[in-house]
Parts: structure tokens; C-alpha cells; sequence
């Protein structure tokens, strides 16, 4: 049994929506992404926001902070699995049973800079970022990619501020941080 299919037909009915999606992908500036794309004029580097870092305010306690927004982020995901592995007598392996799924390990890595295109070093900010590595608390965050992973809060483990060469306007930063859910009690009066 033969098939005769004509590719140069079955391209030519798909090239409409290639061009598309090709003028999609380049013109990132056009296309409305609302959670990947937040400002077209740009962000703190005057270039289109993807996928920007947002704490949400965070009141707790003695705490109270705006929302800070980081424009120039990178995050890189991780998860592990809880498997349990039981080796068995006159077997070349073990059995595994799979427990559960294990938190996010999360490496964040950016740079910010003050809103306006200044000269200025952005202490302002820097003391809010500060202010958030070292909550003693979960942090609800807002990213595209983390949330759709159903990452929504986060624990920071450690942070580090390097210094930059050359540059003083533009702090780097790092953190290693790990997935949170809010832990629900329910009360009752019966109990």
C-alpha cells in the first residue's frame, strides 16, 4: 500500500498560519501575551517585558511592602519526586513506589535598575528586594511560568547581591528559593 501525498498543497494550506505565527514570534511588541508581555514601551531597560518577577504586597505582622516588580529575570524550575525504593531478595533491581511530588527548587537570577532611564543607583529598590529576601515568610509571587506551573508562593532559602563592573546603575541579584502552599486548618466545634 502506497500513499501519494503532495507536500508542496499540504504546505501551501498551512502558510497562512505559519506567516502568522512567524510575525507573532518576531514582533513580540504587537501581540497581546497579557501575562508574558506587560509594557511594549518597555520596562526598566526601555525593552518589551517577558515574563517579569512580581512580590505581591506582603502584610504580615510588622511587615508591610508594596509590590516590587522585576523586569529583568530569569528563573530556572526544578522539581524532584519522593519515590520509595524496596530491594528485593534474587532481583538485579529494586521496586519503586512513587510517595509523592517534592517542593520546586528555584533559582532566580536578575538584574534592576530604577524606573527612569538614570544614572542613579537604585537603592530605593534594593532596599525593597532586601526587605522581601529576608521576610520570615512565604512570598506570594505573580510569573507567567512559575504560576502556570501552580507556583504561586515561594520561601527564600538564600540570596546573593554581586557587585557589577563598570556599571553602577544596575544591580545583579540571585536567590535560591523553594515552593510554598498555605497551609489550610479547618476548625470545628465539634472536635
Amino acid at each position: 500500500m502506497a500513499f501519494n501525498i503532495n507536500l508542496k498543497n499540504t504546505l501551501d494550506q498551512f502558510e497562512g498560519v505559519i506567516d502568522v505565527a512567524i510575525d507573532e514570534a518576531v514582533n513580540l511588541g504587537i501581540t497581546e501575551f497579557k501575562d508574558f508581555i506587560v509594557d511594549k514601551k518597555g520596562g526598566e531597560f526601555n525593552l518589551p517585558v517577558f515574563a517579569p518577577l512580581v512580590f505581591e504586597p506582603l502584610v504580615k505582622q510588622n511587615f508591610i511592602l508594596p509590590p516590587l516588580r522585576i523586569d529583568a529575570v530569569t528563573i530556572q524550575a526544578s522539581r524532584t519526586k519522593n519515590i520509595q525504593t524496596t530491594p528485593i531478595q534474587g532481583r538485579n533491581h529494586t521496586i519503586k513506589e512513587h510517595i509523592s511530588n517534592g517542593d520546586f527548587s528555584i533559582n532566580i537570577e536578575g538584574l534592576i535598575a530604577n524606573d527612569e532611564f538614570t544614572k542613579d543607583y537604585p537603592k530605593g529598590k534594593l532596599f525593597l528586594l532586601k526587605q522581601f529576601l529576608e521576610a520570615p515568610f512565604g512570598l506570594r509571587i505573580t510569573h507567567a511560568i512559575l504560576n502556570r506551573l501552580g507556583v504561586h508562593e515561594i520561601v527564600i532559602q538564600n540570596y546573593s547581591i554581586p557587585s557589577i563592573d563598570g556599571v553602577k546603575n544596575i544591580q545583579k541579584f540571585s536567590a535560591q528559593a523553594i515552593s510554598d502552599e498555605p497551609l489550610e486548618l479547618i476548625i470545628r466545634d465539634n472536635a
